[in-house]
């Protein structure tokens, strides 16, 4: 399987693990704070790396690792724009339903193919352009601008994906340096640290049924998160800006079976045009794959 191919599949599995995650964060957030879920999050993910270090050979060198990364600025930075990010996706999908929310976020392969373009200096043909744009014209049917979801709040989704786009692109950059697992220990270093002042404030303790979403929801974004940098590690960012529409049906189908929302006709049609988007990208890819 070509590396573009298995780029794909990791960003798909991210998009499914991502959208149940925050599924779950939706529900979480009627009880905790969404800072505190963010804060939670990385706790664990910080507390998991430390014991797993502990058993691992020359514990001393990983954590050397951790406390002094190499090229510590920009390691910190892409850990707290994830942070960042995640908080305000967690923000979004607590005051927008789950599928308007995901529609909300797909402005984020739009600015991923600009980013790359600009930022990485990666060649955008005219048909990834063509494949973004009908993606996003997709989420322009789901949503229907003009309508009632355009609320003031209506801007967190579209802020997190600005933050999440950023942040792919700047895990690219550093991909020479830090591995997925970097990252991810750096983005939990960094929620602890950000987050811990407003825990003075807005602790409240769970219970156990709260523990245990929190920690499956936190297994859920971390995979997720370890399935994108695996993902933007072996393809051009704006090559799999595409592929990320799939949230949208994954969002679509949670809606339905977590909280009794079903689609209609407008948010089926914009699924049609976003999975066109997908074909436009993979269709020439394949063609060219079965000549001789």
């Amino acid at each position: 399987m070509s590396p573009y191919a298995i780029a794909v599949l990791f960003t798909l599995a991210s998009t499914a693990l991502y959208a149940l995650g925050y599924a779950l964060a939706k529900v979480l957030a009627e009880s905790l704070h969404p800072f505190e879920i963010t804060f939670l999050r990385s706790a664990l993910v910080l507390a998991s790396v430390m014991a797993l270090t502990m058993v691992k050979p020359a514990p001393l060198a990983t954590m050397t690792r951790i406390a002094l990364p190499a090229r510590p600025w920009a390691q910190r930075m892409t850990g707290a724009m994830l942070i960042f990010s995640t908080t305000l996706g967690v923000i979004g999908y607590w005051l927008v339903p789950i599928t308007e929310a995901a529609a909300l976020g797909f402005t984020a392969p739009v600015i991923l193919a600009a980013l790359g373009a600009i930022w990485l200096k990666e060649e955008v043909s005219a048909r990834r352009w063509i494949a973004v744009l009908l993606g996003f014209a997709g989420m322009l049917v789901v949503v229907r601008p003009g309508g009632e979801l355009f609320t003031w709040y209506a801007a967190i989704p579209i802020a997190s994906a600005l933050s999440y786009a950023t942040y792919q692109v700047m895990a690219r950059r550093i991909r020479d340096v830090a591995s997925a697992e970097d990252i991810t220990t750096q983005g939990a270093l960094m929620g602890v640290v950000l987050l811990a002042p407003a825990m003075l404030v807005l602790w409240q303790n769970p219970d156990l049924l709260t523990w245990v979403l929190v920690v499956i929801y936190t297994l859920l974004q971390t995979a997720a998160l370890l399935f994108l940098a695996g993902a933007v590690r072996r393809a051009e960012v704006s090559a799999l800006a595409p592929w990320q529409y799939a949230r949208i049906a994954f969002a679509l189908a949670l809606d339905a079976v977590m909280f009794d929302r079903w689609p209609g006709l407008w948010a089926l049609a914009g699924c049609l045009l976003i999975a066109a988007g997908g074909l436009v990208l993979a269709w020439p890819a394949r063609k060219q794959a079965a000549r001789p």
